[in-house]
């Protein structure tokens, strides 16, 4: 989270030289926006100096650099997110604004709307669409969450309603679950607010709040299994990752378990857990690991074979590929800027090597990683 106030700071003063409202991108130069089945990741290359959205194939058992990549961004960004159907990526920047690229059927970006921003008035610091593909939902540094309608022709944003005023603490990662009637803000030492949504209307409510374990400690990253069953959310002070059940009945949405918390690396920032239910693996931002664990069915976790498993340098966001066989992550402090590692099925979850990506100039402070679904 320092890293991300670094970057609001820095940003400061290139906001005095450019508007919201301009054109920060390329003219557009090709169709795009039809629903694709291949395999790409997205980098966000947050370094003033680089401004970038580095795009990469996963095929031939190769990991590659997609065409023209990296996209020139002209603003720093910071937050990405990509629609259900692989048709638009939306690019938030701390400097103001939210831009829309469609994904080409080869995984190169497009930008929309004539290179103009598609929401105004709003500095993402974490953003995702929800799993109907009819709204894209935002925190930023205030802290509110807003709630943008998407045009599924076009990528443009509608308002949905007033900014929703959050508990107080620093925006850290936001989460819906893959039922999406739970959106989960991370608020640092404030804790978790903890909202429901309803997507029929895209009306966002704000429910109860999760408290970290100390005052002194900060929730972090966030994460569900595919049944919306658990919540995943990583804590520093304690360096471990918490496990809560979310509830359909009761007057507490959250409840934590028994076994919970469990014990990560130093600094946890981010957690994902796979498509299959299987395994839950949790970027470790102060020594430069990611811990993995395999998940069970009343929501205990045990450590892999290997685990943890070195990364780069400071380790902030990490996601799985669309075929369920690779892991990447990106790293803030390079070294390398992104890696991607298999998920080993003769030694079940167990993460290996597979490869390595600089996303410009290393470091570019990659601070958020992406993948087509």
């Amino acid at each position: 989270m320092k890293t991300r106030l670094f970057h609001f700071f820095c940003m400061a003063g290139l906001m005095l030289l450019c508007s919201c409202g301009g054109k920060f991108f390329p003219d557009e130069t090709g169709g795009g926006g039809n629903t694709n089945s291949g395999n790409y990741l997205y980098v966000a290359n947050s370094s003033t100096s680089v401004s970038s959205i580095a795009g990469f194939t996963i095929a031939n058992s190769a990991v590659s650099d997609l065409s023209n990549s990296p996209f020139a961004t002209g603003l720093p960004p910071n937050a990405m997110a990509i629609t259900p159907k692989d048709t638009f990526l939306y690019m938030g920047s701390l400097s103001g604004g939210i831009y829309a690229y469609t994904i080409n059927s080869d995984g190169t970006l497009t930008v929309a709307n004539s290179g103009s921003p598609v929401a105004t008035g709003v500095s993402p610091v974490t953003m995702k669409v929800d799993p109907t593909g009819q709204w894209l939902i935002v925190a930023d540094l205030t802290p509110q969450v807003y709630v943008f309608g998407i045009n599924a022709s076009t990528g443009a944003l509608t308002t949905q309603g007033n900014p929703l005023a959050l508990d107080t603490g620093t925006t850290g990662n936001l989460y819906i679950t893959p039922n999406g009637q739970y959106v989960f803000i991370s608020l640092g030492t404030g804790g978790v607010d903890i909202l429901t949504f309803a997507s029929a209307t895209g009306v966002i409510s704000k429910s109860q709040l999760l408290s970290p374990k100390a005052s002194t400690n900060a929730d972090m990253g966030l994460a569900s299994d595919p049944t919306s069953k658990y919540l995943f959310v990583t804590e520093t002070g304690i360096n471990a990752v918490r496990v809560l059940s979310i509830n359909t009945t009761g007057s507490s949405i959250l409840t934590e378990l028994a076994t919970s918390p469990t014990k990560t690396g130093l600094g946890p920032s981010q957690v994902v857990v796979t498509a299959s239910g299987s395994y839950v693996y949790v970027t470790n931002r102060t020594d430069g690991t990611i811990s993995g664990f395999a998940l069970s069915a009343n929501g205990a976790l045990t450590a892999l074979s290997g685990s943890p498993y070195t990364t780069g340098s400071a380790p902030v966001d990490i996601v799985e590929d669309k075929t369920g066989a690779y892991i990447a992550v990106a790293c803030v402090g390079g070294n390398p800027d992104m890696q991607v590692f298999t998920i080993d099925t003769t030694t079940p979850g167990k993460l290996d090597a597979f490869s390595s990506k600089t996303t410009g100039t290393d470091p570019t402070l990659a601070s958020a990683i992406v993948a087509t679904k």
